[in-house]
């Protein structure tokens, strides 16, 4: 049997204290570290830049190829007639990693609805992880003229403007866009 001596079992049990006490005031514990949310995604994953220009097209707008500023690239895609001018623009660090996608409707004369629809309607039943295309469609479709701010899955929707130029923005919750 060895002996150890009392004062080296309180020294022992006194730095194994301070160092509990320590860890707990850091946020360092186990516990703590386990309890913590995961951060919000920075893009909307399983989106895809070669997805939004080609359904870009079927809706016949032209596509230029992306622009590079910085650690992000800016995809422009644009159509106008005499009525009406779209403009589709989205972001992201790499094709595979989309950000922010806005879209700009300009129309001229009456408005109409159903120059609106379509084009917001692709974009708002995009397919990603954790989208529920039907939900985001039928609020674009009830907040057309009033416009607002919604989140549906992983996504944050708003329309702003009014019929004769309205804005629809889709943005990863955490995006710095």
């Amino acid at each position: 049997m060895t002996y150890v001596p009392s004062r080296a079992i309180a020294l022992a049990l006194t730095a194994g204290l301070i160092f509990t006490i320590a860890c707990s005031k850091a946020g360092g514990g186990a516990d703590t570290a386990a309890s913590q949310a995961p951060a919000a995604p920075d893009h909307l994953k399983a989106l895809h830049a070669s997805d939004l220009t080609k359904g870009l097209r079927e809706k016949n707008l032209t596509c230029k190829p992306p622009q590079q500023d910085r650690d992000t690239q800016h995809w422009v895609c644009e159509s106008q007639t005499p009525l009406v001018q779209y403009l589709a623009e989205f972001y992201g660090k790499a094709p595979g990693r989309i950000e922010y996608i806005r879209v700009v409707v300009t129309q001229s004369g009456a408005p109409k609805t159903e120059l609106i629809l379509p084009l917001l309607g692709y974009v708002s039943g995009l397919k990603y992880e954790g989208a529920d295309p039907a939900a985001a469609r039928a609020w674009v479709e009830r907040n057309l003229e009033a416009g607002g701010l919604t989140e549906i899955g992983p996504a944050k929707f708003k329309i702003s403007g009014n019929l004769s130029r309205l804005v629809f923005e889709v943005k990863a919750p955490g995006s710095d866009w």
